[in-house]
């Protein structure tokens, strides 16, 4: 772990009004529609009653595709198919090598949530793709500022192991293949991860890595229990919090790891399962508040000048619309969003560039 003393010599370099006075002179923007890759296509089909609701893909590509406000401001396209070798510049090579050949134990299978079957290891990888798609759209084009995924924001898969619904890491093979790639234009990067379970295994692929800040936000009594780490800034909400109190929670947390980080490229695991309405989540946001939390993040990427990718996460709620419709608020409030600023002209290029 970076030392409190390491994280806060960044802040006391850091400009004393990044928000009041936004600092993204540094290329000449052109954002345009917004890139959402999708991986519904690679569905699978699970077995009757169980827990996931491996629906919601579909059904949120399908609200954005009707949404009329959106024309124009997005740009729907099909996740590729990740490699073995993409995915082990994170994974071990075995524990990948088992899951595309069907080798893992049955105590393996139960803690990920899925059976194996061939189906399944076209959409795992799938949700790992569409992630790295988005990411090497976002980082090859100098002008773009956001992309994303509607899907992914695996967290809790580690290196070596999958757990909660979650087999590959995307946002740490995103992460580190920005690091690899891209590294004057990304490092550092801050992780944003605000489903209401703690990004685990996130976390531990990062641990004492000063290149990846990882911050969560979640439920101190909610899963995991037995594997969570330590990210370099937690946030335990209670049971119960409420939109009020989730935002004063959030808000100077946030402006904190910012600071901490004074990142390049923010990674957002936008989960929805803070919902009241959620099956897991066992805090009472409502939409609106969700919303309000979506636009914090974005107003200090759009502020700061950090390229946004941003992944799903978790929703659960029964019936799923209540998931749904918060899931593809995280997509319409950013292409509104990113929208709205390039018109008004909220970035500001280089002296000399055109903006």
């Amino acid at each position: 772990m970076r030392s409190a003393k390491q994280w806060w010599s960044r802040v006391a370099t850091a400009r004393a009004s990044a928000l009041a006075t936004p600092n993204t002179a540094t290329r000449a923007v052109h954002q345009g529609a917004i890139k959402v890759f999708t991986s519904d296509w690679a569905h699978e089909e699970l077995p009757e009653g169980h827990r996931f609701p491996m629906q919601k893909y579909r059904l949120v590509r399908e609200e954005l595709q009707a949404d009329a406000s959106l024309r124009g401001k997005i740009s729907i396209l099909r996740a590729p198919l990740i490699e073995r070798s993409e995915l082990e510049v994170v994974h071990d090579a075995d524990y990948v090598g088992r899951v595309f050949g069907g080798g893992l134990t049955a105590k393996e299978n139960r803690a990920i949530g899925f059976p194996w079957t061939p189906k399944s290891v076209q959409r795992y990888r799938a949700s790992a793709g569409g992630t790295l798609a988005a990411l090497r759209a976002l980082m090859s084009d100098e002008g773009a500022m956001v992309a994303s995924h509607a899907a992914g924001g695996t967290h809790h898969a580690f290196r070596g192991a999958g757990e909660g619904f979650c087999v590959f890491n995307d946002i740490a093979v995103a992460a580190v293949t920005a690091r690899s790639f891209h590294r004057e234009e990304a490092l550092p990067i801050l992780v944003v991860d605000l489903d209401v379970h703690q990004g685990n295994g996130t976390a531990d692929i990062f641990e004492g890595d000063d290149d990846v800040f990882t911050f969560s936000v979640h439920g101190a009594n909610n899963y995991p229990w037995k594997t969570r780490r330590t990210s370099d800034l937690d946030v335990d909400v209670p049971d119960g919090t409420t939109d009020d109190e989730y935002l004063e929670a959030l808000r100077p947390s946030l402006a904190r790891a910012f600071d901490s980080c004074e990142p390049k490229l923010v990674i957002f695991q936008a989960g929805v399962d803070a919902l009241s309405e959620d099956s897991f989540g066992r805090l009472a946001l409502t939409r609106q508040g969700l919303i309000r939390r979506n636009n914090l993040v974005y107003d200090h990427c759009i502020a700061r000048g950090c390229k946004l990718l941003i992944c799903m996460g978790g929703g659960y709620s029964r019936p799923i619309g209540a998931t749904v419709d918060a899931h593809a608020d995280v997509f319409r409030v950013a292409a509104l969003k990113y929208s709205a600023a390039v018109t008004e002209g909220r970035w500001r290029a280089r002296e000399g560039e055109a903006s």
